[in-house]
Order: structure tokens, then sequence, then C-alpha cells
């Protein structure tokens, strides 16, 4: 792979997320700390006028939050767009269509609205059932939303009518035996044909006995049974040490903790969660700390990620495959071979190429 042209990538990639991040930020700024967020509040409150007088503050707040999400979403599109295109064809020769880009990029707002809005019921409703606690109410009850949602997606992920029984029985005996020899069993080997993953290889998803090891036609087709057998033992590590249930504790403590000083930022101003101009005050404030604990959340992270990789090299055996599976994950996501610390630190969630292969060399 070359270097030069993996790190002008993500330098690049840097740059634009930073830009749609600083985009946000100011989108936030301007409706929390100027009169605009008090008209649109105002606007809101006319939208909502023919709604029940039971549900009408609920509406207000609907049409409030879906409104403020919908233009952050558009301004994301040119980022979005610049990012797919240009990027992705000049460094990956990818074949994307700006129709196509801005079709998933609707579907992707149309979620990310939706999520903005349970976001915005759910401030509206803590504060008026738990008053000056409410972040804490708050709190609790998207931790556990994020904590189903995930649980949702992955069992549906599970069962997708685009994964198909894997045609290979020699390797689906082989990965059986080694998610039995993980100690995390699984009810059965998967192909994922799900069309726009290009850069998919294979995942465990599902809980408990329900869980299926996917894994990308791509990889079925070009690698190794040895290369596919240790990324699978990768993944099984994440669930034989319940990562995610580690990342969402740290999720949760931390999106507690932004909301917490929301409501600092909010007895300062003399405002209130229930009122709908706080609203964006709040997200620009609790997205400030969650940006800012960045860095403890991709630690561990990469802490998981050395641990998966340590597990899969212990329990399969092939470290020359390892080695061959990393050098070719770099090259499909373009990731930098030795990428600054501060880099790491801000960034990166997986450790570096380098890193990885130093320490499958040491064993």
């Amino acid at each position: 792979m070359n270097e030069a042209k993996a790190a002008r990538y993500q330098r690049l990639r840097r740059r634009a997320d930073v830009v749609s991040a600083a985009a946000g930020i100011v989108v936030l700024a301007v409706f929390g700390l100027t009169p605009l967020g008090a008209s649109l509040a105002a606007w809101t409150a006319g939208a909502a006028a023919e709604t029940s007088a039971r549900w009408r503050s609920l509406a207000e707040v609907v049409v409030f939050v879906a409104v403020l999400a919908a233009v952050l979403e558009v301004l994301a599109l040119p980022v979005v767009i610049y990012l797919g295109i240009s990027l992705d064809r000049r460094f990956k020769r990818a074949d994307t269509s700006v129709g196509g880009l801005v079709f998933a990029q609707l579907h992707a707002g149309a979620v990310g609205v939706a999520v903005a809005v349970v976001g915005g019921v759910v401030v509206h409703v803590s504060a008026r059932l738990a008053g000056a606690a409410w972040w804490l109410l708050t709190g609790v009850a998207l931790s556990a939303a994020l904590a189903a949602a995930v649980r949702g997606v992955s069992s549906l992920i599970a069962r997708s009518g685009a994964a198909a029984a894997l045609q290979d029985p020699a390797l689906t005996a082989r990965l059986a035996r080694l998610s039995a020899d993980a100690g995390v069993p699984v009810a059965g080997i998967f192909e994922w044909r799900e069309h726009g993953h290009e850069e998919q290889t294979a995942s465990v998803t599902g809980f408990g006995r329900g869980r299926r090891v996917l894994i990308a036609p791509d990889v079925l087709r070009d690698w190794s049974q040895d290369e596919i057998a240790v990324v699978v033992a990768h993944e099984l590590s994440h669930h034989k040490h319940h990562d995610l249930i580690q990342a969402l504790m740290l999720d949760a403590l931390l999106l507690s903790s932004a909301l917490a000083v929301a409501d600092l930022a909010l007895r300062s101003a003399g405002a209130a969660a229930r009122e709908l101009p706080s609203l964006p005050l709040i997200a620009l404030v609790a997205g400030g700390v969650w940006l800012a604990a960045t860095p403890a959340r991709h630690a561990l992270s990469r802490w998981q990620e050395r641990r998966a990789d340590q597990f899969a090299l212990a329990l399969t055996g092939h470290a020359e495959a390892f080695v061959a599976a990393v050098r070719r994950l770099g090259a499909l996501h373009l990731a930098e071979d030795r990428p600054s610390a501060v880099t790491r630190w801000l960034f990166h969630h997986h450790p570096s190429v380098d890193e990885r292969l130093a320490m499958a060399e040491r064993r």
C-alpha cells in the first residue's frame, strides 16, 4: 500500500469531518445563543396550533427538533458528496454516483432526524417529570434507548434476508469449531450479501445463542481460510469479553455527565430544559462535552481491539495469516501505517497497522 496516498486520503477525510462538525456547532450556537431559537419556537407553536391541547407541547417539540435536525442534515450533504465523489473516486477508484450518495444521505438523514426527535422528546418529558433532575432521567432513558437500538440493529442484521447460509461445508465446520473453542456459541455461519457494504469483511452479530457469523462475498472469494479464521476469531473476542457492554457503559456515563454540564449551562443562562429554545443549547453543550471525551472513548476501543488481536492469535496460532489480513484491511480502508500520536488519540478507535503487525511479530 502507498503510505503517502493513505496519509493524504485520511488527512482530507479528517478535514472534511472537522468542517462538518464545525458547521453543526455553528448552527446549534446560532439557534441556542441568539433570538433565532425563540423565533423558531414561535413558528413551531403556530405550526402545532391545531393539535389538541393534550399533545400540543409534545407536537411543538417534534416539529422544532425535526426542523433543526433537517437543517443539520442538509449542511452535512456537501461533505458527504465530497467524501463519496471527490475523495473515494480519487483515492479508491469508487464508482459511486451523486444520485446514489444523495439517496443514501436522505435515508441516513431521515434516521438522524428521527433519532434527534426522540432525544428532544426524552428531554422534554424528563424535564416535566423530573424537574431539576431532568439530566439524570434523560441520561438513563437515552442510554437505555441506545442499548436497545444496538441490540435491535444487531438482531435485525443477523436475521436479514440479505444473509444466506454459507455454502462451504469445510469453512462452515472450521468456523463453528472456532466459535466453540472461543466459548462463544453461534447459531450459524452466513454470507452477507447486503449491497452498499463494500468495506465490510466479517462480523459476529446478535446476542446469546442467536449470534451469527457474517462474512462478505469478496472475503469468501479472495481471502484464505486462515485469514478468514483470524478475522472471525477477532470478532468473537468482542463477544467473549463483552466489549459492546463496556462501551455502552462508558457512553452512558459520558452522556449523563454531558447532560449534567448542559444543565449547569442552562442554569447560568437562566433557562429551563422544558423550554424549546433551550434544546439547541443543550445539544451544543452536551455535544461539546461528548466531543471532548472522544479520546477516552477511542482509548477504550483501541484497548479492546488490541485484546481481540491477541485473542485471535492465541486462538488460531496463525500469525502469518493475521499479518496478511491486517495488510488487506489496511489497504481496503486506506489506513495509515504510522499515524501521529495526536491523530491516534483523536481519531483512531483501532491500533495502527504498524502496531498490529509489531504485536504479531512478537508472538
